[in-house]
């Protein structure tokens, strides 16, 4: 496929995940009080963190590997990976009473959250499969992968709540939708024609090593998007989570186009091997095709932001309207650093997209900090939106400073 082609395909993929993610969310806070919607979005940071660890860290990684003919690093990054992850399950389930009650300030959370931690090695596992796709530019695969994943989170979620309305019930259906996902991907992961082999550790620690700031700059991305809701479950009610929670994940939508061609953009400039004459043509292209697309929807959402927010979520979570307006400023540029990280991974210098994305973090941290006491959602909502118009501002400067050199 070509650039134009793959990042169409998977700009509507990820359109389609990002719009049933928001579908989640809507469903969600029609079918729970308020309060149970707020303990709900507490406890799924947990999974976001590591689908963002899985597909910004491990799945770029194996794309890498596979698309410079290495293969064999498949099996063994499934295997050591998936019981990585299956140990930090256990541990999160342990620690979850201790969590709840030490840092949310209410007990109520302690079962979703167990129960959220359950979908991390079904995760991991998908990653790694949907990494070598993405390395095979199975891009179909790919896509179809993703759209599975979030179709069974929405399907099984509906189900459970549907019956028993609680936040407890929403994340199991959750983790079901990532084991029936996982499923699926394997049998899609036969059209790479790679063969699962007997994992060997020096082979998973080549990948591992390349990954490891990847996976850190993972990290600070979940930080990015998730520290303001954490931090107000700290320092707040549920409640006021549950309405900032509308807001957050609404103004994300806006980046399917970059998150596309972030995944079409990595394997690409990996293939070139350093020929900087064609890497300028292709950052050229994208660039230009995702700063128009950025633009143009940043601007629709806050025109018609107040109509979205009540006609989908109702009247009870108008306060989230401001936020939501301040949230696109921010996410326009992140749309930039999206890209802009993905043609830095793929020329092997991945700890350039880590370094702004942590410093833009521990920006986020202190502007949380400092805000949310006396500003509440509108103060997590400024400290989210300034940090990443750093990221993004940042990562221009620096992918220019290098395509001159």
């Amino acid at each position: 496929m070509s650039i134009l082609r793959s990042t169409l395909l998977l700009t509507l993929t990820n359109l389609a995940v990002r719009t049933g993610s928001y579908a989640f969310r809507i469903i969600m806070a029609r079918m729970l009080t308020l309060y149970e919607f707020g303990i709900l979005n507490l406890a799924l940071p947990l999974q976001f963190l590591i689908v963002i660890l899985s597909s910004a860290g491990i799945a770029p990684s194996i794309a890498k590997f596979v698309a410079e003919g290495k293969e064999k690093a498949v099996s063994s990054a499934l295997f050591y990976f998936t019981l990585i992850a299956l140990g930090f399950s256990v541990l999160t389930a342990l620690l979850s009473p201790v969590i709840a009650v030490n840092i949310f300030h209410d007990r109520n959370v302690a079962i979703p959250l167990a129960i959220a931690s359950l979908a991390l090695p079904f995760a991991a596992a998908i990653a790694v499969l949907t990494g070598a796709m993405q390395g095979k530019k199975k891009m179909a695969s790919f896509a179809s992968s993703l759209l599975i994943l979030q179709g069974g989170r929405i399907v099984f979620a509906s189900i459970l709540v549907l019956f028993f309305a609680t936040a407890g019930y929403a994340v199991a259906g959750s983790v079901m939708g990532f084991a029936f996902a996982l499923i699926t991907a394997f049998w899609l992961f036969r059209g790479t024609e790679i063969k699962i082999i007997k994992p060997d550790f020096s082979s998973f620690k080549e990948v591992f090593n390349f990954s490891l700031p990847v996976s850190i700059t993972s990290i600070a991305a979940f930080a990015l998007a998730y520290l303001d809701i954490l931090m107000l479950g700290a320092f707040l009610s549920p409640k006021e989570v549950g309405i900032y929670s509308v807001a957050s994940p609404t103004s994300r939508l806006a980046l399917a186009f970059s998150s596309a061609i972030y995944a079409t953009i990595l394997p690409r400039i990996s293939g070139l091997r350093g020929d900087k004459t064609k890497i300028r043509k292709v950052v050229a292209y994208s660039t230009r095709i995702s700063f128009v697309v950025l633009f143009i929807t940043t601007v629709i959402f806050i025109i018609i932001s107040k109509p979205i927010i009540l006609l989908l979520f109702g009247s009870r979570y108008s306060q989230a309207v401001n936020p939501f307006r301040i949230l696109l400023f921010g996410t326009f540029f992140f749309g930039m650093y999206t890209l802009n990280s993905g043609v830095f991974q793929g020329m092997g210098m991945p700890k350039i997209p880590m370094k702004i994305l942590v410093v833009s973090a521990v920006l986020d941290l202190i502007l949380n900090l400092a805000l949310i006491p006396n500003y509440g959602i509108i103060g997590a909502a400024i400290a989210s939106s300034t940090s990443m118009i750093l990221a993004g501002l940042s990562s221009v400067l620096l992918l220019h400073r290098y395509m001159k050199e």
